[in-house]
């Protein structure tokens, strides 16, 4: 009997040298394009901030199911916070399945829609940032509130399409900026958002569609190429086919489709939002959780896989 233990020690040792246990790499998070392992409860909130006025948003977190006021998953808490914002014309209702993903991935995400949504002003959607951000933390104070407590309040994501970009490169680069990730979407290059962007010092990723007649690539491109430094993390990718609309929940983006907004789309709209996911998602999840096991998603063997197989058409990224 000893000899058999003697040998199987023996064994076991010979097989930790030859193969040992930190050489085996296991990845077991989910992956950044499928939605997440949380449910997403919801509710309505309204915020004011001078001199616009009053914001209309909807706050999504993780739940132990799927409703309005759903009890809250304390699981994976504190989560970071996300402001998420629609463009020119748009509304948070037509958004949604941005935060509805993130709040899937564990997030506390709020949508805003602008009181002025044909206003032409970023700076409006940037105070949003601020206002989204700040309606959040009261939020999680309040005892009798669905997000009471579960909140990281130090860490904060932002991420807008078209006026909403321009209104996040605006916020992210504002001297009392709590954003510490931004994603903006085909971002409105008004005169305050690129000289936001020269202030900006937080991993900032920039998307854009090659067929996107709004805000063609050569309008974005210089957002990470000329103006935000290169002493912050950035990173530009173009989605091959994609184009303005579908970055929008596609019942809306067909029905603008339909009205010939827009230059034609490449790829269907589920599609974009897919490859979009994947990237905001991991961008959040490794810049704001630190989930290293997200780097590939973004800078590694993924990312440089989407490139070669023709999925994006352009991906650039600089890591001072």
């Amino acid at each position: 009997m000893k000899k058999r233990i003697i040998l199987f020690v023996s064994v076991a040792i010979v097989l930790l040298i030859v193969f040992p246990i930190h050489a085996v790499e296991v990845c077991n998070v989910p992956p950044p394009d499928e939605p997440g392992p949380y449910h997403i409860g919801h509710y309505r909130v309204c915020f004011t901030v001078p001199p616009y006025g009053r914001y209309w948003a909807t706050i999504r977190y993780p739940a132990i199911r799927d409703g309005w006021f759903a009890p809250k998953d304390v699981s994976g808490a504190p989560y970071p916070g996300i402001v998420v914002a629609n463009g020119f014309a748009g509304s948070e209702w037509n958004i949604k399945w941005i935060p509805k993903h993130l709040a899937s991935h564990g997030y506390v995400a709020i949508c805003f829609t602008p009181p002025h949504k044909l206003s032409g002003d970023t700076t409006q959607w940037a105070y949003g940032f601020h206002g989204g951000i700040e309606k959040l933390k009261s939020q999680n104070s309040l005892w009798f509130s669905p997000i009471y407590g579960i909140l990281d309040i130090e860490t904060f994501g932002g991420i807008g399409l078209s006026m909403g970009g321009g209104g996040c490169i605006e916020a992210t680069g504002a001297n009392d900026s709590e954003i510490d990730a931004a994603v903006p979407l085909a971002p409105a290059g008004s005169d305050s958002a690129k000289e936001a962007a020269q202030n900006i010092t937080v991993p900032t990723q920039l998307q854009v569609g090659t067929n996107d007649g709004m805000v063609p690539p050569e309008h974005v491109l210089p957002f990470y190429s000329d103006l935000i430094p290169d002493t912050s993390v950035k990173e530009y990718l173009s989605i091959t086919g994609g184009n303005h609309i579908g970055f929008i929940d596609e019942f809306v983006a067909k029905f603008a489709e339909w009205f010939g907004i827009d230059n034609p789309r490449g790829i269907e709209f589920e599609e974009q939002r897919r490859i979009s996911s994947k990237y905001f998602t991991a961008w959040f999840q490794y810049h704001l959780k630190g989930l290293t096991e997200y780097f590939t998603y973004i800078f590694g063997d993924e990312a440089q896989n989407d490139l070669d197989a023709g999925i994006l058409s352009d991906l650039r990224f600089n890591i001072p």
